[in-house]
This record gives structure tokens, sequence and C-alpha cells, in this order.
């Protein structure tokens, strides 16, 4: 297991909580660019992507909101990429299937539904505009940026990874950072060695008893997590046995903030178990 700053982790949770908290069909408004300035960064561009195709889904291809870059004064520029509700679709519908990988051909097979919404990451609402990539590359070869951090919860954390390996492979910068929070498997096994290979700095961060980071499975498909894995682990019965409860990323706050003795993050009112032991309220500590 990678060695962890636990305030970094989440530092960068707290940008991509900015980012869930945007409804997908919303744009960012002047209180979500003010609390991105009070964490230490400048709003550059909205992140846009196609919506994850699901059978139940009415909004599937409709073009949503997904995250932002931001640049602090230190010239590091942040990718921060959300989750969906859909996920939760996504497990009960997904056929898992795989796709060649869409950064390089010889960097093996990914997921086809974050494939699609991967290749659809844009800095514009038009379908045409400019990739997520491409606008993080132009950033760093205008000397605008010196180093690139991807973060991003549950599919967002699928996102980063294939978007931090783009970056690693495909841009002056050749060391991105990567935080995740409950990302599911990404690619298969010759994926996640190029990611291993050509990332030197990367956190996935899981909730042993979070069901999405177990997906998609090792079969019928080889599919692989990158191998920085970091396990968090809740105490019995602080959680309610939910789908939902175990991944969602204000969970995912008070887990960590407990591994550094913290007491700022509560846990959602409707997820606290009978034996949860955390903050009721939100502290204004971080």
């Amino acid at each position: 297991m990678p060695t962890i700053n636990w305030d970094s982790a989440i530092h960068y949770a707290r940008l991509v909580k900015i980012a869930e908290d945007v409804q997908p069909a919303a744009e960012y408004s002047a209180q979500n660019k003010t609390d991105i300035q009070a964490l230490g960064y400048a709003f550059l561009q909205t992140l846009y992507g196609n919506e994850l195709a699901t059978e139940v889904s009415p909004h599937a291809g409709e073009t949503v909101t997904y995250g932002f870059l931001a640049v602090s004064a230190t010239k590091e520029l942040v990718a921060i990429v959300r989750g969906t509700d859909t996920i939760l679709e996504w497990i009960h519908d997904a056929a898992f299937l795989m796709l060649p990988n869409p950064i390089h051909d010889s960097a093996g097979m990914t997921e086809d539904g974050f494939t699609a919404i991967y290749k659809s990451l844009r800095t514009d609402r038009k379908p045409q505009s400019t990739s997520a990539m491409a606008s993080i590359g132009a950033y760093v070869h205008a000397g605008q940026a010196r180093t690139v951090t991807v973060a991003g919860h549950s599919l967002g954390g699928a996102l980063a990874t294939l978007l931090t390996l783009d970056v690693a492979l495909n841009t002056e910068c050749r060391q991105p950072v990567i935080y995740t929070y409950a990302s599911p498997r990404t690619g298969d096994h010759l994926f996640a060695g190029s990611f291993n290979a050509a990332v030197a700095e990367s956190y996935r961060i899981y909730n042993r008893s979070d069901l999405v980071p177990c997906l998609p499975p090792f079969l019928p498909l080889p599919y692989e997590h990158t191998n920085t894995g970091v396990e968090l682990v809740a105490p019995m019965n602080a959680i309610e046995d939910d789908l939902g409860c175990e991944h969602h990323l204000t969970t995912y706050l008070w887990l960590m903030d407990r591994m550094r003795g913290g007491q700022s993050y509560p846990v959602d009112v409707d997820c606290r178990g009978k034996a949860y032991p955390g903050p009721l309220a939100t502290s204004s500590g971080a």
C-alpha cells in the first residue's frame, strides 16, 4: 500500500465534492467558484461529457457537467471529475464489455461505457470542442501550469484514471498525480500495467464495504485495478448496510478524516448506523 498524506487526500476529495454538488445540467455558479477559490484554486473551465448510458436512464447520451479545471498560485492544475447516481444503474445493466484503450493501441482494453464517456470529455458543450486532455496539455505548454493533479469519485475515478494516463503519455507533464475515491476497475491487466508504468504517484482509495470498486469483476473478462490501492475500513455497524451509503463521497471523507484522527466530516444522516461514532454536524475545521 502506498504511503498517503490524508490531508492531501481529503483536500482533493473536497474539490471533487464541489463538482458533485453541481447538477448535471447546471453550470458552475459564482458560489461554486468561490468555494474552489477557498481551497486555493482559480476556476479555469468546465468539463463536459456524455451521460453514462444505462437501460433505465432517460438521459443517456445527453451532454452533462462532469467537473472542472482550476489552477493554483503555484501553477498546480487540478482536473476534477465527479461521480454519478447512474453508477448504481450501471452496476445492474452493464455487460462490462471491453474496447481498445482510447489512449494508445498497445495499452490493453478498457470498459466500453467508461471509454465512451472519456472520449466525449471536453471543455465546451459542443460535441467537437477541445478535449479535456488537449486543454490540460495547452495550459502546460503555455506555462500556465507546471504540475497536474487529477481526482475523481466513482465513475469519475475511472475517467480520472484514463485522463491521467493520457496526460502522462501525451502532454509535456510526464508526472501527473492522481487521487481516486471508490473507482471501479477501468480496464484489463494490460491497461493496468501500462498505467502503473507511466504514473508514479497514484492513490486509489476504496472502502472495503463498497461494491463499486469490486466491479467490473475479474471474470469472464480480465479486469484489473491499478496497483496503488489504499483501503478504508469502517467500524462495525457505523454505516448503514446500503450500497449507496458505503459508496457516498461523504462516507469516504469521514473515513479518511478518521485515519488522520479528525472529527470534521459527518456521514449523511440517512447513512449513519447504530454504532456511528462520528460528528453530527460539519465543523468549520478541515
